[in-house]
């Protein structure tokens, strides 16, 4: 397993303002992404992904950069897209311009593009990213994240990865959906961070 990086969450947030979560506080938050690093960095780590491979990485729903930056750091040689609505009340204050200035005080400005989208807008062509991250959004869609399952697999190649950390409130009908679209689907072993939250490592997307 890699290690993790070197910059600590505490350090970061000193530089960045990655936002308060809804039913939150801003500390509250900050332990939540303190929690969710630790748990990415291993999941990452156990990808067959080099640290300096040239990575072409899609964040969705990428908020203010907070998963962004985690792979940008990570994954030093990797190039990330973070889409948003920047409008949704699950991250209070979200803004584009928020997100860009916080990746230019962690220097991975150059390395990450943000713009504004969803995953149901936006139309990514087969092969163009190898590894697809999200934290705490899918859960916002309601039941139309079972038809955002099925547009990332649309996206997806046989060597490319889906890292989901995310609530699930029924996880039996979430997982069967999931495996309809997907022949590997991995429940990360001591992911929970609270309640339902889930850590999943999706692959080998179904034809």
């Amino acid at each position: 397993m890699n290690q993790m990086p070197s910059t600590t969450t505490s350090e970061w947030k000193k530089m960045a303002d990655f936002g308060t979560y809804h039913h939150s506080t801003y500390r509250g938050s900050e332990k939540i992404r303190e929690k969710v690093k630790i748990v990415f960095t291993e999941v990452l780590g156990d990808l067959p992904f080099a640290r300096d491979d040239k990575l072409k990485i899609l964040d969705v729903g990428c908020g203010l950069g907070f998963l962004s930056c985690l792979c940008a750091e990570y994954y030093p040689k990797a190039k990330i897209t973070g889409i948003d609505t920047f409008e949704h009340a699950s991250l209070k204050g979200s803004s584009l311009t928020k997100a860009k200035n916080n990746a230019k005080i962690l220097e991975f400005s150059e390395r990450i593009k943000f713009q504004k989208g969803d995953v149901f807008s936006s139309d990514y062509s087969k092969g163009k990213f190898n590894l697809f991250v999200s934290n705490l959004v899918f859960h916002n869609f309601g039941r139309k994240r079972f038809d955002a399952y099925q547009k990332l697999a649309q996206w997806m190649t046989p060597k490319s990865y889906i890292v989901l950390g995310d609530v699930f409130f029924d996880y039996k009908t979430d997982s069967r959906r999931l495996a309809s679209h997907f022949s590997n689907v991995e429940e990360r072993p001591g992911s929970t961070i609270g309640g339902a939250y889930k850590v999943l490592v999706m692959s080998e997307p179904k034809k």
